[in-house]
């Protein structure tokens, strides 16, 4: 596999939301390059995605409840929380499409556009949408949402399902992949 998520995690330890945002997207970046790889096999793309879709969860449910509900909330940025809100929506949508597909062709052609749509919705937030929330908000309010936005963060990994995203986040987070299990 061309890359994997960050053995060493950069992060301040700020409760301010938009640092947590900026620290939660770098996995994300990761893994949409191995996503988005032309050379990268089926099965190292099917892996990127398996950690991909509940490290998205993770970072997606709490970011909608936490900052796109407070851009909805003020007059400023409403647009941009409920584009936020339609462009997880998709996201979503096309990951259930990914657990269900068989083919191995069409995985490897929708796991391309899931990743080069996130990789935008990405960009777009932090070269947009998070400098300006930060410039109309006090360090206050960001440091209030970060810390719900957290304790979400922890009650989605508490949760857990059938097929455990929430341990194979864990594992991400601690720098650990799926492919040492395997093995």
């Amino acid at each position: 596999m061309k890359a994997r998520p960050s053995q060493e995690k950069d992060f301040t330890g700020s409760l301010d939301i938009v640092d947590l945002i900026l620290h939660d997207h770098q996995p994300l970046k990761e893994l949409i390059e191995v996503m988005k790889d032309d050379e990268a096999t089926f099965r190292e793309k099917k892996e990127a995605f398996l950690e991909f879709a509940p490290t998205l969860v993770a970072h997606a449910k709490p970011e909608e409840q936490t900052w796109y509900l407070k851009m909805k909330e003020g007059k400023d940025m409403v647009f941009e929380g409920l584009e936020g809100d339609v462009e997880h929506g998709l996201a979503d949508q096309l990951c259930e499409e990914l657990k269900r597909t068989t083919d191995e062709d069409l995985f490897m052609a929708k796991v391309k556009v899931l990743a080069e749509f996130v990789q935008h919705h990405i960009e777009e937030e932090e070269e947009e949408m998070l400098p300006e929330f930060r410039k109309k908000t006090s360090s206050e309010m960001r440091g209030e949402l970060g810390q719900r936005y957290l304790q979400l963060q922890a009650e989605i990994e508490e949760m857990g399902s059938d097929d455990a995203p929430h341990e194979r986040l864990m594992r991400l987070k601690s720098g650990v992949t799926t492919s040492d299990y395997r093995h």
